[in-house]
């Protein structure tokens, strides 16, 4: 025991650090070879291996390539696909669709704790893990339904039309360059003949009567030209151009991978490095605040039942946060960017203020106020995201932002937990 609580100070560190290297992967490459039906069953699959691992994990190495690398494969391959799906499904109530989503994760926390005690009572902490295992085949007959839309056909036909178009402009641009080529090198070859046989001429009247020698051939620019085949030529050529277009297709392979992680074409828009940089800020405010109310309330002489009731008002205002302020946004009444900003300055706010949250009361009204505004960025980030860079850029947009969530998270997180383990040794020095 002693052992896996020297190795589980890590354990946040190695589980983002997968999250942040699935992302690229997941969204990449997953997205571009696989559909999101297919990607959301393998979730289900994925995550139903999880938990029966973590049940029968002989040893905490076991449990932390269980719970890390495979609870990251679940989640992630789950996840961003559905808010693609969700992002495609809806245009005018995008905000809200994305809102909704969301918001299940905040009735799990209403919900589970009572369901998931109840199981641990009756069947044991393995029954339990097999049991929430199963939960996770839902994501089979989720995925089912995830039918592409006529939208997207339509789009298809149209891009379609458009390369028959394109094609058949491109045939005659071909054909134009070849006739062009043809002409310039019949002017070529005549040239080429014209001085041939003036140089000719020129010979037989100065050396009429010397005998010329090979040295003498070849002993002009001019006589080179005349006596080496075009052909020749040509064929050199196409024997360089053969090796200079294997080497650019490796290059090309190379290039092609890469861009298949990384659009980085999206850098040049400033508005998407802004969205990059708010990502990396705003993460870990919105993210493991939450993760160490528990033990602040600990710190605070609270019981057990308090700060599970604590816990549940948190969940409370994680869903009214994401449904109000997506609500407001959604109707206009104040811009998505506006309204996220005023969401993320009074989280930095509630935050600040936390050393004067030593009551329950006190607490409860943080936990609730930190929750409700922290769950606006993850309800209205998918959104701002097709604002500003377009739906067809949200695979590569979502992804990237994700990776960087995740970065920022595990700093963060590696940063809090070795400073809470400094200043506990410092105190019981």
């Amino acid at each position: 025991m002693l052992n896996f609580r020297k190795s589980s100070s890590s354990s946040v560190e190695r589980g983002w650090a997968w999250i942040v290297l699935l992302a690229f992967i997941i969204m990449g490459v997953g997205t571009r070879y696989f559909t999101e039906r297919t990607m959301v069953m393998f979730a289900g699959l994925i995550g139903l291996g999880c938990c029966i691992g973590n049940a029968f994990a002989p040893s905490a190495e076991v449990l932390f390539f269980t719970q890390s690398f495979l609870f990251a494969v679940s989640a992630m391959t789950a996840h961003l696909p559905s808010m693609l799906m969700i992002s495609k499904y809806f245009e005018r109530r995008r905000g809200m669709a994305n809102s909704i989503a969301n918001v299940g994760g905040s009735l799990g926390g209403f919900v589970l704790p009572f369901f998931l005690t109840f199981l641990f009572s009756e069947y044991g902490l393995e029954g339990t893990l097999i049991i929430a295992g199963g939960l996770f085949l839902q994501f089979l007959p989720a995925g089912l339904i995830m039918r592409p839309i006529e939208r997207d056909i339509h789009i298809n036909e149209e891009k379609d039309r458009n390369g028959i178009v394109l094609h058949k402009e491109d045939k005659e641009c071909t054909n134009n360059l070849l006739s062009n080529q043809t002409d310039k090198k019949n002017v070529i070859e005549y040239e080429i003949q014209e001085r041939k046989s003036n140089s000719l001429v020129n010979i037989n009247s100065n050396h009429m009567n010397c005998s010329v020698r090979s040295a003498e051939l070849f002993g002009s620019s001019l006589d080179i030209g005349s006596t080496v085949s075009i052909e020749n030529i040509n064929a050199g050529r196409s024997q360089h151009h053969s090796l200079s277009t294997s080497a650019d297709s490796n290059r090309n392979c190379c290039l092609k991978v890469l861009f298949t992680l990384f659009d980085f074409a999206l850098f040049k828009n400033p508005t998407f490095i802004l969205l990059m940089l708010m990502a990396f800020l705003v993460a870990p405010g919105s993210t493991i605040v939450v993760t160490f109310i528990a033990p602040f309330a600990k710190d605070n002489d609270q019981s057990t039942n308090m700060i599970g009731y604590l816990l549940t008002l948190c969940s409370a205002g994680d869903l009214t946060g994401r449904l109000l302020f997506v609500f407001i946004s959604d109707n206009k009444v104040i811009q998505r960017s506006h309204m996220l900003t005023i969401a993320l300055l009074s989280n930095g706010l509630t935050c600040l203020l936390a050393s004067f949250y030593d009551t329950f009361a006190k607490l409860a009204v943080f936990g609730f106020l930190q929750s409700s505004f922290a769950g606006t960025y993850y309800s209205l980030i998918n959104v701002l995201i097709v604002d500003f860079i377009g739906l067809e850029n949200l695979r590569h947009g979502l992804s990237m932002t994700t990776v960087v969530r995740g970065i920022s998270v595990a700093i963060s997180s590696s940063v809090v937990g070795n400073y809470l383990a400094y200043s506990s040794i410092k105190i019981n020095i």
